[in-house]
């Protein structure tokens, strides 16, 4: 049901006032005074959208009255139709003068003031109609600006965690993500190794229980004013959401259910990047304790080798030097002899140097290994 427009008649003459109210209750809500009461506390009080204004009043006139209301700030949108018996052309431009929208003469045609009032009404009708559309109109646009830019934030989050490969660099962009919407919050992150819950050392206990119920829990649980995402790598405890907002809380329950997925993606990157260090680190282990065995292996039997060849090699010098005195050879033959063999043995004893070369080759190669590691 439509409410009735409502129209504040002002008129001394009662009779006048009576006219009008019969004429016009039925289609109106009129209000009547006598022009005596201050103008802008009697539409502050009755908020009329149209004034009938007498203009030979006791006291102040119509016109002054039409003024008063005009330099208020609440005034500006009353229509204000003037009722008198004077109808110069002076009168009337005085009127409009003075605020007025419209002017009626004395006597009031009653069929002109009823189609008159009832255009006006149409057109009041239509004027709020479209200011509601227009505030609508102006609440939508605010709306999806304000979506587009916490979509952008969203947005912004992934990029920023592109790069991300610590569990305490990941907490840090989710605390920027937060401030942004002035939302407390605390949280649990899951590995295959542990559980590891933010902000450190400020979760109280309760807390800590929630967060621990989101390893089994439906991926949104509502309980007061908190919220309780939950996935397998990640648990969110938003605190103190203000459920009065139905709009608001249904975006922030549309944005932390992206949130979370997207700190699911980075939680597994991370997890498969600590899998394949580990693996890297259990292969170096092997190949670090194979090639320290293998090289010691390996220098013992150069050293084995080596003490087999200089026995060998002091075994045939003392037999030259037999051979040599039983073979009687000249001084000259024999200085010759043992001078080659002097050369051989040098030449062997070089050749036990490269292989002592060798041995620190390994030993710089197993040091290598051991600073990757």
């Amino acid at each position: 049901m439509k409410l009735k427009t409502k129209i504040l008649s002002i008129d001394d003459n009662p009779q006048n006032l009576s006219l009008i109210e019969k004429v016009l209750n039925d289609d109106f809500d009129i209000v009547s005074s006598d022009g005596n009461s201050s103008i802008t506390e009697l539409v502050s009080k009755e908020q009329p959208q149209i004034i009938l204004l007498d203009i030979k009043l006791e006291g102040k006139s119509g016109y002054d009255l039409c003024k008063e209301l005009r330099n208020s700030d609440i005034g500006t949108d009353i229509i204000v139709i003037f009722v008198s018996a004077l109808s110069t052309v002076e009168d009337k431009l005085t009127a409009y003068a003075s605020g007025g929208d419209d002017y009626i003469n004395k006597p009031i045609d009653i069929v002109e003031l009823c189609h008159k009032l009832k255009r006006l009404e149409k057109r009041i009708r239509e004027k709020d109609f479209l200011k509601e559309r227009i505030t609508q109109v102006s609440n939508v646009a605010f709306t999806s600006m304000k979506q587009a830019s916490e979509l952008g934030l969203l947005i912004e989050f992934f990029k920023e965690t592109m790069t991300v490969t610590k569990p305490d660099s990941l907490f840090i962009k989710i605390s920027e993500f937060f401030d942004n919407f002035d939302i407390n919050f605390s949280l649990e992150f899951r590995t295959s190794e542990r559980q590891l819950q933010y902000p450190k050392n400020n979760v109280s206990t309760l807390e800590l229980e929630v967060l621990s119920l989101g390893r089994k829990a439906k991926k949104i649980v509502t309980f007061g004013k908190n919220i309780l995402f939950s996935s397998q790598w990640c648990s969110i405890l938003v605190k103190q959401i203000p459920m009065n907002d139905e709009d608001f809380l249904g975006r922030i329950r549309d944005y932390f259910a992206i949130l979370l997925n997207i700190i699911d993606s980075r939680l597994m990157f991370m997890e498969s990047e600590n899998r394949r260090s580990n693996a890297r680190e259990r292969a170096l282990d092997n190949l670090n304790e194979s090639l320290t065995t293998d090289f010691f292996e390996i220098k013992q039997n150069v050293l084995s080798q080596e003490k087999e060849l200089l026995a060998l090699l002091s075994e045939l010098t003392c037999n030259m030097d037999k051979k040599a005195i039983s073979m009687g050879l000249s001084h000259e033959q024999e200085t010759e002899l043992i001078g080659l063999f002097e050369e051989t043995k040098e030449q062997f004893q070089d050749a036990i140097g490269v292989s002592i070369l060798i041995d620190n080759k390994l030993e710089n190669v197993n040091r290598l290994l051991t600073q990757i590691h």
